[in-house]
């Protein structure tokens, strides 16, 4: 089918070239825009990097990034693209160039039409064209015919940022979630909360009870004469709910049991131990005690085709692609397996949040050397030893022991950090908390299987629409083209 064009110098105001020279790097500042930070044509600034004011100027002498500009990598990789998005001062890092779209085009349907296969293609024609990397050279770059339809480009490019749109709200709302699993974690493992709220009200009942007085009005809403357990659980199930004595008056009859009895399962003492105070009852053990790095390698004899997970694929939790590729040609550190309730942590400079926990079947998935396979060897919940090598206490524990060996990268090894201490609670402790964050876990999963099915759509409605193979004459065609 044949498609009209125009090149891409025609349709922007600006096409300017990122400087040639790396900035001065800061661990504050003005972000500066990464090949890294863009993905999947979203801009994820989760690990941002900084240039000081002076550096910043001298990047945006020749244009300020704005809101509704278009970033397109130049190599490594080629053709990736990102929008800035509104209220972000930023400058380019290398080896990208800030594309502009004139007033009279619309700038996310040209965003669109940058990722369609049909640019795509053209951008693939400048393989091997670099001295030692693959690059799209500015003239190339302006030349590249862009698909136009005139009548449609609106109603394209509200269909498929529409998907984009939620696919992104998804992903907030996804952590969102983890924010809240995170805070219950470090309230009940980390903080000790309930324990602390249970020795709190012992000791306010036990000085009350010693001076023989009482406090004015009742001693708790929830009934007057409490004895001493009532009222050091009383304390532990606000603790627990991050609720007010008052609010828990409007809890359902079931969820209030739940909530009693998982306080129960808390002891009301902390005990000295090479941690400092933890809860009474509750061991400290090596990471080497509770878990093992399990190396067993992938059998490709099995399969085709496989997932192959390098260190940069995961971040901070999230597997970041899950595409099949031919057994063939993979690297040579391609050759760990993986199993559901593992977890991923990469080796290298533990600081970039490399990690990532293995929520689902993956016999497919084949993992790279560079990861470290960590497996629960069952006296703690996978997940609950998750949360603990994901703490913020525990990486920068791993980032000194890295910048500490000698190498070309910082480097942590499973036997280096075998020696960490972890508190382990009770069984039954670990499975209350998991009653509670199960739920967490499964709305994230359903999120993040919604995507997966948006994400398929736009790949397949992208082409169709951009070829003009698929048209969209009314607003109810674009509904159910996203319906």
């Amino acid at each position: 089918m044949s498609v009209d064009t125009d090149t891409l110098e025609s349709l922007c105001e600006l096409i300017v070239d990122c400087p040639h020279s790396t900035p001065k790097w800061t661990d504050e500042g003005t972000i500066v825009l990464r090949n890294q930070n863009i993905r999947n044509g979203v801009l994820d600034l989760s690990l941002p990097s900084y240039t000081n004011e002076e550096d910043y100027q001298k990047r945006v002498k020749r244009a300020v990034p704005q809101a509704g500009d278009i970033v397109f990598t130049r190599e490594a990789p080629m053709g990736k693209v990102c929008m800035i998005p509104a209220g972000l001062k930023c400058c380019l890092g290398q080896r990208q160039v800030l594309l502009r779209p004139k007033c009279s085009v619309n700038g996310k349907y040209l965003f669109w039409a940058l990722q369609s296969p049909f640019v795509q293609h053209q951008i693939s024609w400048n393989e091997g064209t670099g001295s030692t990397v693959s690059n799209v050279r500015i003239p190339v770059l302006k030349a590249l015919n862009i698909p136009r339809h005139p009548d449609q480009e609106d109603e394209i490019a509200e269909v498929l940022s529409n998907l984009a749109d939620k696919i992104q709200l998804n992903r907030q709302t996804n952590q969102i979630l983890e924010q809240i699993a995170q805070a219950i974690f470090k309230s009940w493992f980390v903080d000790f909360e309930p324990v602390k709220a249970k020795m709190e009200a012992k000791s306010a009942l036990s000085q009350a009870l010693s001076q023989r007085e009482r406090a004015e009005g009742p001693l708790l809403p929830l009934g007057e004469g409490l004895g001493m357990r009532e009222s050091m659980e009383l304390a532990a199930i606000c603790a627990i709910s991050g609720k007010t004595e008052a609010e828990l008056q409007t809890l359902d009859a079931d969820t209030l049991k739940q909530l009693k009895t998982t306080a129960a399962l808390f002891p009301d003492a902390l005990v000295e131990s090479e941690l400092g105070e933890v809860p009474e009852g509750w061991e400290v053990r090596k990471l080497s005690e509770v878990a093992e790095n399990n190396s067993k390698t992938f059998d490709f004899s099995k399969v085709e085709k496989v997932i192959f997970v390098n260190t940069g694929d995961v971040l901070e939790g999230r597997f970041l692609h899950s595409e099949y590729s031919s057994k063939e040609g993979l690297p040579g550190q391609a050759k760990k397996a993986i199993k559901m309730d593992d977890i991923l942590f990469s080796e290298i400079r533990p600081k970039n949040k490399r990690f990532a926990y293995v929520s689902e079947v993956s016999d497919d998935y084949v993992v790279s050397t560079k990861f470290m396979v960590i497996r629960s060897l069952g006296c703690v919940h996978p997940r609950y030893l998750y949360q603990i090598l994901r703490q913020k206490a525990t990486i920068q524990e791993f980032n000194i022991i890295a910048e500490s060996r000698s190498g070309t990268f910082p480097q942590i090894t499973f036997d280096s950090i075998g020696y960490i201490p972890i508190v382990v609670p009770s069984e039954s402790i670990q499975n209350a908390f998991m009653e509670f964050f199960t739920p967490i876990i499964a709305g994230v999963d359903r999120l993040n299987l919604e995507n997966e099915t948006l994400a398929q759509l736009r790949d397949i409605l992208l082409p169709k629409l951009l070829s003009g193979e698929l048209a969209l004459d009314n607003t109810e065609t674009r509904s159910e083209a996203v319906a």
